[in-house]
């Protein structure tokens, strides 16, 4: 309903938060400015049918005050910027932006990312210096009017610039691996299709299941030498998905694809079917290595261009893909099977499925593990189903997989249910039948046709909570709990029964830690996994990896200094068994230093050299060195234990050495310094950065800076070198972007040098000189005559070379608790700096910017259209390099509007190029949680160079879905779920050892590869590609 509002009503304020636009139905609105000191200046009139609002600021320019009664929409913000951002060349003509009518200009400007940085985290955006704490100058609790979910995570799809338009259809892409699939068949194994007599039934040009699977994973293996694997339940997911999509089908239509002796027959048609029957029939028709053919019969016998038997690079993209649509298809045939006919793979497979079902991400592991044997799948075909009315008695839980459902209710008195919201993708409803015997509240129906559901029965969740329960072992101090426990399917080597502490320890392994205290649950680490065998579990390692979020390093240190030195004593009989007593009073005592030392060592080599990095730790190895060194004197047998902690310190000399090594510049005034020490990480306490400092006058001064002081620290030292050293009056750090957004650094903040964006630039100044600060010219990056692409001096695979070993430096520097300290909070870890990450996120931005200037920037069409094939390129290098920040970098740098749009540049590229582009971008589409890039992970070996923002974004997901504590005890469910992020994250350096090749030049190519010139403001990127490109101009046939 539109807003009827009177004369003289004031809209919005000059300074207030933009929350809408408005689009003006009838009557007249004024636009005027405040200025100091004078009255009000009038802007301008808004007459009906103008659609009016901000742009790229975050909070309105000037005040609107209703001229003559009006009647207006508003509309959302983000909506708004959503809308625009994909459509901004039609909407350029009807909308009024205030900020261009106050500086003059007519131009509707594109918003930047980077003014959204005040926004929660959304799940989509790869623009990653948001998620650096950038405080606005006021804090704003609601975001565009909407307040976040109680799990304070932000669910919602988000508005940012990418645009991924260029992908082609499934169908056309399942079409074109298959046909490839079938060709190479044809080819290798031309006996596997054949006429077949069974049951005196003959079956032409039939295929058997059990020999498709076979060929399908020796194939897979032999394409990629083995850098990839693949199981045979993954394979037979890709045969059933090309069954479900009519590729394949069984002879007489009534199985699934099953690696059985069923039959099966190839149903696409390929219009060189001939061709390749005569080839595959012929010998003198037999490919060469070479390509070509030996001894052709005739003409008819060549191959047509069209007809080329696939390529490897083509394969391999097209076995990828495959691979990324047949887990959604093995996923229903798994649900569809009864729950005793499913396997023990195909309840881990469900159960990794489920792991990322945001209605699911409340339960505990275990339960979620035994949904996997219970859950089923439901498919409904037509629009307007009703799943179940409102009254009925409840008796499922129902997730979306695919589509959406009206909710509808009835009040009493009326005739007819109204609908009262839609339910989408990953949405539940029904919960409520699962735990009580209530009614349904509404009437659900499917608003599309082919909607796809996980549906959990009531009667099996309430038995798997049952089960769960008595699995479930709660010890209790005081009545409180203070450490539960849960049965975990471990079978231990079979050992003899005897009393032994080790035997006992054996047994008692066979939990695992689902919540506790903390001084309980490294105590139950000390009593039951210093003494087991290797393999029970992961509980020691997250405990290690995680422990740092509940149980501070010094908390920790003094708990085991106080376990070392426990006495223990037996129970006393009489007064002539004191030597008794003494002799397992030692053994107790014994066994308690060998655990924490045990312990000590363990936790050393899971952290490495971070582990020297905390100064808690790394002096409590010399406490117990000492302390381990003068019990020897008097307790016998500690000799394995000296020797074990005499290993801890000789390794934590070697640290010390490295530690103490010269201070080194990371970043020198933005540029990335030769010194920087990659692959060896970044040592806050040591290293600085050079940093430009900025007065409201824009004079600066140059300051080294230590990564690990704050941003106090760094203002003070401003103040003492500048002409506010003598006032009182405090200052602020702050940061410009080369938007035009400002961002107040909290006076806690740590690594602020690496923090900034790009082009940014940083200010010391007082408060009322704030709103003053603008952009320097410098900060609009290169242009155009003066621009020398990187292109033009290094080939396409010499650039991928080179950016790979520079990434994986940055990558092999960063650990995996810097995850931790970014999601987390910066200012939750004293003295840790998440350095390294800063660097290397930064670096991901830098070359995503670096794509879209090159393409950009370029002089003609001509070269315009080479760089984008030859970023196309470096992008397949960076693939087979498993550098996959290089990889996606390029992709959202070629999907950022201001390049996508350029219609023309892309109809001018040529087919093979925009097919590989599209397999590019399919990797990253975000449905189902990512499941295209998680299947294409999974399937390559390490070493390689992750997706770092994903990463984060599942961090995220984990710590803002997941409580940190239950009741006072701690959640380690989600302690859990985290080491497994680390661990993953660690597991992608594995293997790599740095290449002994010198490149030529080595200083003039790491000054050319490591510091790419860019433009980062989106503004300045869109008017250069209307530039190239005006608005709303078709393309030239």
């Amino acid at each position: 309903m539109p807003d009827r509002v009177t004369n003289g009503v004031i809209l919005f304020q000059q300074g207030d938060i933009v929350t809408y636009w408005y689009l003006l139905l009838s009557g007249e609105v004024e636009l005027y400015q405040t200025v100091k000191l004078l009255e009000d200046h009038y802007v301008d009139t808004l007459s009906a049918g103008c659609l009016f609002g901000e742009i790229d600021l975050p909070r309105h320019s000037c005040s609107a005050r209703v001229k003559k009664t009006a009647e207006f929409v508003r509309i959302s913000h983000q909506h708004f910027l959503a809308t625009y951002n994909k459509y901004a060349d039609t909407l350029q003509r009807f909308i009024v932006v205030m900020e261009d009518l106050i500086n003059g200009r007519s131009q509707a400007k594109v918003p930047s990312s980077s003014k959204r940085s005040t926004e929660p985290y959304l799940e989509e955006s790869y623009e990653f210096d948001r998620m650096r704490r950038a405080l606005p100058s006021q804090p704003l609790p609601h975001q565009n009017g909407r307040v976040a979910e109680e799990d304070g995570y932000d669910w919602s799809m988000p508005a940012n610039l990418f645009e991924l338009s260029h992908s082609l259809s499934t169908e056309t892409r399942i079409y074109e691996a298959a046909l490839s699939l079938k060709r190479i068949m044809q080819l290798r194994a031309p006996t596997l299709i054949r006429d077949r007599l069974i049951h005196n039934v003959f079956y032409a040009n039939s295929m058997i299941g059990s020999e498709m699977t076979k060929w399908l994973h020796e194939l897979f293996g032999e394409i990629f030498n083995g850098s990839q694997t693949i199981t045979n339940l993954q394979v037979v997911g890709i045969w059933q998905a090309l069954l479900e999509n009519n590729i394949i089908a069984h002879v007489t239509n009534e199985q699934p694809f099953k690696d059985k002796m069923l039959f099966y027959k190839w149903t696409i048609e390929d219009p060189y079917e001939d061709f390749y029957r005569r080839l595959s029939e012929h010998p003198n028709m037999q490919m060469m290595p070479s390509g070509g053919l030996v001894l052709p019969a005739d003409q008819r016998d060549l191959p047509p261009d069209e007809a080329q038997p696939p390529t490897l690079l083509e394969l391999q993209n097209a076995l990828l893909f495959l691979c990324t649509i047949g887990p959604d298809s093995l996923f229903k045939i798994i649900l569809y099977k009864p729950r005793y006919e499913r396997t023990t793979e195909e309840l881990e497979f469900v159960y990794e499925e489920l792991k990322y079902v945001k209605a699911l991400s409340h339960l505990s592991t275990s339960v979620k593990r035994e949904l996997a044997s219970v859950i089923r799948f439901e498919c409904h075909q037509n629009a307007g189903t009703v799943l179940f009315h409102q009254g009925e008695t409840g008796h499922s839980w129902y997730i979306i997989l695919k589509g959406s459902v009206d909710v509808s209710i009835q009040a009493k008195g009326f005739p007819t249910s109204v609908r009262q919201t839609t339910l989408r993708e990953q949405d539940d409803f029904g919960k409520l039948a699962l735990v009580s015997d209530s009614t349904r509240p509404a009437t659900i129906a499917t608003v599309e046709d082919n909607c796809e559901f996980l549906v959990i029965d009531k009667d099996f969740f309430a038995k798997i909570l049952r089960d769960v329960e008595a699995n479930t072992v709660r010890l209790k101090e005081h009545g409180q709990d203070v450490l539960v426990l849960e049965k975990i399917n471990f079978i231990p080597v079979q050992q003899p029964q005897t009393g032994s502490l080790v035997s006992r320890a054996k047994s008692q392994c066979c939990y695992s830690v689902m919540a506790g205290l903390p001084e309980k649950m490294i105590e139950y680490i000390l009593e039951t996994r210093m003494d087991a065998d290797d393999g029970v579990d992961t509980f020691l390692e997250d405990f290690i990896l995680t422990h740092i979020i509940y149980m501070p390093s010094n908390i920790l240190c003094n708990y085991l200094k106080n376990y070392y030195n426990r006495r223990a004593s037996a129970p006393h009989i009489d007064g002539q068994n004191h030597p008794v007593e003494m002799e397992f009073s030692l053994e107790k005592q014994l066994i308690a230093k060998r655990r924490v030392i045990s312990f000590l060592s363990t936790w050393e080599m899971v952290l490495g050299i971070n582990f020297f990095l905390d100064s808690v730790a790394n002096s409590f190895v010399e406490e117990m060195y000492c302390c381990v060194i003068e019990d020897s004197k008097f307790i016998p047998n500690m000799l394995p234990i000296v020797e074990q902690i005499t290993a801890v310190r000789q390794l934590r000399e070697n640290a010390m050495r490295m530690l103490s090594r010269h201070s080194a510049i990371i970043l020198d005034c933005g540029v990335y310094s030769i010194q920087a020490p990659a692959p060896e990480p970044i040592l806050p306490f040591l290293d600085t950065c050079n940093q430009c400092v900025y007065l409201s006058d824009t004079t600066y001064i140059t300051i080294s800076v230590r990564l690990d002081k704050t941003s106090s620290d760094i203002a003070e030292l401003a103040r003492s070198k500048l002409r506010c050293s003598n006032t009182n009056e405090e200052c602020f750090l702050i940061e410009v972007k080369s938007s035009g957004e400002r961002v107040v650094y909290a006076p806690t903040e740590v690594g602020v040098p690496t923090m900034l964006s790009l082009n940014g630039k940083l200010y010391v100044v007082f408060k009322d000189e704030i709103d003053s600060l603008i952009p320097l010219p410098e900060q609009n990056g290169p242009t155009e005559p003066v621009y020398h692409s990187v292109m033009d001096l290094m080939a396409a695979d010499d650039i991928a070379h080179h950016l790979y070993l520079f990434h994986m430096e940055l990558f092999e520097a960063t650990d995996e608790l810097e995850l931790i300290f970014q999601v987390i909070g910066r200012d939750q870890f004293l003295g840790r700096v998440p350095a390294n990450l800063d660097i290397l996120l930064r670096r991901f931005n830098e070359v995503q910017y670096w794509t879209t200037t090159e393409v950009l920037l370029a002089a003609t069409p001509v070269k315009r259209l080479n760089i984008l094939k030859k970023l196309i390129k470096i992008a397949v290098h960076a693939k087979g390099n498993k550098d996959l920040l290089t990889l996606f970098a390029i992709v959202l740098g070629l999907s950022n509007i201001s390049v996508s749009r350029l219609t023309q540049l892309w109809q001018r590229l040529p087919g093979r190029f925009r097919r590989v582009y599209a397999e590019f971008e399919a990797l990253l589409d975000p449905s189902r949680n990512h499941r295209a890039y998680r299947i294409f992970v999974s399937k390559m070996s390490p070493p390689l160079i992750p997706f770092i923002p994903l990463l984060l974004k599942d961090l995220t997901f984990i710590h803002e879905g997941n409580k940190t504590y239950f009741a006072g005890l701690v959640n380690f469910e989600k302690m859990h779920m985290i080491a497994n992020l680390l661990r993953n994250f660690r597991n992608c350096k594995s293997k790599f050892i740095a290449p002994n090749v010198q490149p030529k030049n080595p200083r003039e190519i790491q000054s050319i590869v490591r510091n790419f010139r860019i433009i980062d403001n989106q503004r300045r990127l869109m008017e250069i590609s209307y530039q190239i490109q005006p608005p709303n101009n078709p393309p030239h046939r």
